[in-house]
């Protein structure tokens, strides 16, 4: 029988990873309060179950809906013949 620990917290480098962003988002969202980090020595450690649950606070995204700022297909333009 294997049983995996959670991590008390992560590295912000690992934070990165599990986000799959990188290290300087975690630091920006570190000083806009959306995660909790504490210092250990000169160790930066962000809550990993702050991160979770800042992961599952993310908006769903619903597939087939159109993503913001997404380049859109232009359509080919009809010829009209007379």
């Amino acid at each position: 029988m294997s049983t995996s620990i959670a991590p008390l917290s992560l590295s912000p480098v690992d934070a990165a990873t599990v986000l799959g962003v990188n290290k300087r988002t975690i630091y920006r969202l570190i000083v806009g309060k959306k995660l909790v980090a504490r210092k250990l020595g000169a160790r930066t450690l962000v809550d990993y179950p702050i991160l979770k649950a800042y992961h599952e606070s993310l908006p769903k995204m619903i597939s087939g809906a159109s993503i913001p700022n997404a380049p859109q297909r232009r359509q080919a333009a009809r010829k009209v013949r007379p």
